[in-house]
């Protein structure tokens, strides 16, 4: 083979190869940009116009929570999905409860494969969610904004659900931020804040990002208007939780052993939130996910750090771990945070 025909085999390979990766690149921009469904009857921006929630609490003062952390959902078809979702019925249908929270992680992340839905793995989730006609909402994880539209996109489509509830502040960082009031014999007794723990500082591909002065000041404000003990839910841990895990008291009843808990303190930046929110009296729970070990409790500094266990099988974890949900039941006619709550870990 001549000269001149080795050159050209080598620039059509060439050609070859950079029209390749122009195509993936380019396919991986569209995913990265990929707009919601574009029959959506709702937009984001009605998120900024919803009215404050407030539920009365019955004659009791019970108010219960069930925290679903972590399914990643995958296409809504694949096995691993139509297990999750099995699961889920049979926890929605036993259990008892005035109040559904998605902590975060409802779909897998960052995922190329041509069979990954990410709006078809959210409707299997929502449709069954809603059917319950239990008021719920979602807290952003870090895996849900990964790929095919941002947090924005996933709440705007959760919006034409009757029972979803939602609402930001215009002016801090985060998708989802609001506060839920409990009343109790005409009075406000209790409050559940919903906060956006943010994704990666680099779509898909960066570190951990972390809460952000502006949304703790949001926090820190909405609890001083209220002046009552205060549950938080959002999506990732922050340092405070290995301080309690190793120094706190241990919560230990209804399936909340303390076991293989993996590295809690690996976001070292939201140790922001941990010095700015530690005196504050009204805090009396900090709830998250995103760890995918085992269940942890631990009271430590006159509150409760909670971390709820996976709630999928698409969900990494060890072999021996089998998904489950939280329920927290709040007496929110007592004022001792410590004594306040119950939390059970609930299987199918």
């Amino acid at each position: 083979m001549n000269k001149k025909k080795v050159l050209k085999i080598i620039a059509l390979l060439l050609a070859i190869v950079l029209i390749c990766a122009g195509s993936f690149g380019g396919y991986i921009l569209y995913r990265f940009n990929f707009n919601a469904p574009k029959d959506l009857v709702h937009n984001y921006k009605e998120i900024y116009n919803q009215e404050q929630i407030t539920y009365d609490v019955g004659d009791d003062g019970k108010f219960s929570v069930l925290k679903i952390n972590d399914t990643h959902f995958y296409n809504g078809t694949c096995e691993n999905d139509v297990k999750t979702l099995a699961d889920l019925k049979v926890i929605l249908d036993k259990t008892t409860c005035d109040f559904i929270v998605a902590n975060g992680d409802i779909v897998d992340g960052f995922n190329l494969n041509p069979d990954y839905d990410k709006y078809g793995a959210t409707k299997i989730f929502a449709d069954l969610v809603d059917s319950y006609n239990i008021p719920w909402t979602f807290v952003p994880g870090n895996n849900d904004s990964e790929i095919d539209g941002e947090n924005e996109d996933l709440i705007a489509y959760l919006m034409q659900y009757e029972n979803f509830i939602c609402g930001n502040e215009k002016s801090i960082d985060g998708d989802m931020q609001f506060f839920v009031d409990l009343e109790y014999n005409g009075k406000l007794a209790h409050s559940l804040a919903i906060m956006d723990s943010n994704a990666r500082t680099i779509k898909a591909v960066g570190k951990y990002d972390y809460i952000k002065e502006n949304q703790i000041n949001w926090l820190l404000n909405g609890i001083d208007a209220r002046k009552v003990k205060t549950s938080v839910f959002f999506h990732m841990n922050t340092p405070a939780f290995k301080t309690a895990y190793e120094n706190g008291e241990a919560y230990t009843d209804n399936g909340f052993p303390s076991a293989y808990v993996y590295e809690l303190d690996t976001i070292t930046e939201n140790k922001l939130f941990d010095d700015m929110t530690k005196d504050n009296e009204y805090i009396s729970l900090v709830s998250i996910g995103h760890i995918h070990s085992n269940n942890m409790c631990h009271f430590y500094n006159g509150r409760y750090y909670q971390l709820s266990s996976i709630s999928g099988y698409n969900a990494s974890h060890p072999d021996d771990l089998k998904p489950s949900c939280t329920l927290t039941v709040i007496d929110v006619a007592e004022n001792n945070a410590q004594d306040m709550y119950q939390f059970s870990k609930v299987e199918a």
